[in-house]
């Protein structure tokens, strides 16, 4: 493969490495504001949406069941946005 196609595929592998560290990034960030509206729109969600959120959002709160220290931090990112919305 010659240098110039080396160096694009390079290019190429290290845009998409960040866009998918970037992706996971605002997943991780974006729990504290999606469970700050969802506490607050109690009554306007149906059923569906309720089970899509808890879902969706699984992965991060289920290790908060085994760790006391994760637990604590996210329940302090938890409560920053309950108190900014």
């Amino acid at each position: 493969m010659p240098a110039h196609q080396q160096t694009k595929v390079t290019s190429i592998l290290r845009s998409l490495c960040f866009m998918l560290g970037l992706l996971i990034l605002i997943y991780v960030l974006s729990v504290g504001p999606v469970i700050a509206i969802f506490s607050y729109s109690s009554g306007y969600m149906s059923p569906d949406q309720i089970r899509l959120v808890n879902f969706l959002y699984a992965p991060l709160s289920w290790p908060a069941e085994c760790s006391a220290s994760y637990r604590d931090l996210f329940q302090s990112y938890v409560d920053l946005w309950l108190r900014l919305i």
